[in-house]
């Protein structure tokens, strides 16, 4: 044979020029890495002078590791570079665990066009871009950070987002869970006329400790009615055994819901079901469906039927009931209402007969009186008082606080 022929120092030489050519490629790639931190740290510098010369205060680091989890589902002490890009409505989002701070653009804004060449700016010429005010970066930057790690509503922060309703207000409700708000994150609604990209979005919380995401769900059936339950109940049947498996969030990390998460949320979207009522569905026909709905799921999971007699439905108030085959839903209703807490610098708020500040005051409420949302109506919530149901009418969601105790 031909290879017989060749001498063993060839085979020696060419295995020693390979073994060159890897070690030359990593030594290359390490090079390349220390050059990329380095450069990114010099933008993570600049970007944070810019944003607290805005009024922007770096969270502890405690705080910013916790916002981190719930906002985007990522522990920061498992980064290895400091720039954690993640997967969002837009694909684009980047988080520095050592800045503290959300970067919301593509590419490094550190470059400049010269002569068709591409030219690194000085970090004072960087700062100088970022305050331009024809810079598209920095409004979004600035509301972005201000908003998730702050909790600052000023008024350039609340006009952006209301401005920005379609694209930036629903990313940080729906991708990045934001709630704190309640003006913001009701304004933030209708979405079924948004991307639907991601779809777990709308059931689970990034953060899978925090579990299901049960204020949306009521939200989404206040907004949408029965048709949202079909939706969200086809998406978990869809991906029922994958979602246990992890959800990607970035190229190397997963967000996983447990088998408890994704039962309750199930469940409450039966339980939606089951008490439905239109003019052109009768509360017998909703439990009746809610049945079918859970037996279509039984089939999915052959344990499933049994996890939840075990858990007592999760004390979620069902009753199923195989003879008559309905889904009853008997208590916990409050469940499926989302309360609100009534909250004025003026220790009271003005209970009005429409959605607008000339509108009839019916009565003045004192804070921290329990409201059940009814609907909302753009920045007004149509609510009924809970001590008394028969009484409704409107508040301004500026004096409104959700109110997660139920």
């Amino acid at each position: 044979m031909i290879l017989n022929k060749i001498p063993c120092f060839v085979f020696f030489a060419f295995f020693t020029l390979i073994v060159s050519a890897q070690t030359e490629k990593e030594e290359l790639d390490q090079l390349m890495h220390i050059w990329a931190e380095r450069d990114f740290a010099e933008e993570v510098s600049i970007v944070s002078d810019f944003l607290k010369s805005k009024g922007y205060k770096i969270p502890s680091e405690k705080s910013f590791k916790q916002r981190s989890l719930d906002y985007f589902g990522i522990d920061v002490d498992t980064i290895t570079f400091d720039c954690q890009y993640m997967i969002s409505k837009y694909d684009y989002s980047c988080f520095t665990k050592n800045g503290r701070f959300l970067l919301t653009y593509t590419e490094s804004f550190l470059m400049s066009e010269y002569k068709g060449f591409d030219v690194p700016l000085t970090p004072k010429q960087g700062l100088e871009l970022l305050n331009s005010p024809n810079n598209e970066y920095s409004p979004h930057l600035i509301a972005y950070n201000k908003l998730l790690f702050n909790d600052n509503t000023d008024t350039f922060v609340k006009n952006y987002f209301l401005s920005n309703r379609k694209n930036s207000l629903q990313e940080v409700v729906i991708y990045f869970n934001y709630e704190k708000n309640s003006l913001l994150y009701e304004v933030s609604l209708p979405v079924w006329d948004d991307d639907l990209r991601n779809m777990w979005h709308f059931i689970f919380y990034n953060n899978s400790q925090k579990g299901y995401r049960k204020r949306l769900l009521n939200d989404l059936y206040i907004q949408s009615g029965e048709h949202v339950i079909s939706i969200l109940l086809k998406d978990l049947s869809d991906n029922w055994y994958i979602y246990p498996t992890g959800i990607p969030i970035s190229e190397n990390k997963k967000i996983t819901i447990t088998s408890a998460s994704q039962d309750k949320a199930l469940l409450h979207l039966i339980k939606l079901q089951s008490q439905h009522q239109s003019e052109e569905t009768s509360l017998t026909d909703s439990q009746r469906k809610a049945y079918q709905y859970l037996i279509n799921f039984y089939e999915i999971d052959n344990k499933l039927e049994s996890r939840l007699k075990e858990n007592n439905f999760y004390n979620m108030g069902l009753k199923v009931s195989a003879e008559e085959q309905k889904v009853i839903s008997e208590s916990k209703n409050t469940l499926i209402e989302n309360h609100y807490i009534t909250k004025s610098n003026d220790n009271y708020i003005n209970f009005r007969s429409q959605p607008n500040s000339k509108a009839p005051i019916i009565n003045k409420l004192l804070n921290d009186i329990d409201l059940i949302k009814i609907n909302v109506q753009g920045e007004w919530l149509y609510v009924k008082l809970k001590d008394s149901p028969s009484i409704k009418g409107y508040v301004h969601l500026s004096q409104l606080e959700y109110n997660d105790n139920n």
